[in-house]
């Protein structure tokens, strides 16, 4: 008969697409989780790091019209609340039973956009609600970002014009805040790592350790340059940031990342 289609076999060609239709998507998940590198949650950070590195804080998603904002002592937004946990956690990482006195505080993280800045002017400003003498220094000298929380001129004087600039108090730059401190990275040199690295820059943070209680440094990323492993010699803890969906695990399985926990 005529009528009798001999190829293509429905049959097959039905159990096929059947088949297909179940197992390509489970392929494509498994190619995609294989190739996926990302720190997607806590656990996947404590697999890379292990339990010696303590995390001391997560800050939940925040919306783009709400980053450039700063917390204040009466904020009650998740960003703040978390923020306030990550101090309450970092009073047990500065706690020292001799009573020296650990207020040196560096934040990076391994490439830009990963919202190290973000945490270090929220962190310096609730911690100003509660202390007097609250310092905020803007020590990425390549790309500073901190002026755009205050809606200044990028190339305002700081940090920079202090450090090559022999007739200069760094008091005169100091910017206030409600009750902090700030300190702008200044003009951008062509030699960061030289100011950062020189003694004028030593004998600073020595200055500004004895006349604040606390001094938080914003860094530059130390996967990209050098700058903030100079800093890192001069200061009590570091914060480190990773962002999630975003920082590449393969960037923990370098060693002088894990250097960072001994200090």
């Amino acid at each position: 008969n005529s009528k009798i289609s001999v190829y293509p076999n429905k049959t097959i060609v039905y159990l096929s697409s059947l088949l297909l239709g179940f197992f390509l998507p489970f392929v494509i998940l498994q190619l995609r989780f294989a190739f996926d590198t990302k720190i997607h949650t806590k656990e996947d950070l404590i697999q890379k790091i292990g339990n010696d590195i303590p995390i001391i804080g997560e800050i939940p998603y925040i919306k783009s019209d709400e980053i450039k904002s700063i917390s204040l002592s009466e904020s009650r937004n998740p960003l703040a609340e978390s923020i306030r946990m990550i101090i309450a956690n970092l009073n047990f990482i500065l706690f020292d039973k001799i009573n020296k006195k650990n207020n040196i505080i560096l934040v990076t993280s391994s490439v830009k956009g990963e919202g190290k800045t973000v945490i270090s002017v929220n962190v310096a400003s609730l911690l100003s609600s509660k202390y007097k003498k609250i310092l905020l220094i803007g020590a990425d000298l390549r790309n500073p970002q901190i002026h755009k929380f205050l809606d200044v001129n990028k190339n305002t004087k700081g940090l920079s014009d202090y450090i090559y600039k022999d007739d200069t108090d760094w008091k005169n730059l100091i910017i206030k805040k409600n009750n902090l401190d700030i300190l702008l990275s200044g003009s951008i040199p062509p030699n960061p790592t030289e100011l950062i690295s020189s003694l004028k820059f030593k004998n600073f943070i020595d200055t500004v350790s004895k006349t604040y209680d606390f001094v938080i440094i914003d860094s530059a990323p130390c996967l990209l340059v050098s700058d903030t492993f100079e800093i890192s010699k001069f200061v009590d803890t570091t914060l480190y940031v990773v962002r999630s969906n975003f920082s590449d695990s393969n960037f923990f399985s370098i060693s002088s990342i894990a250097s960072f926990a001994s200090l």
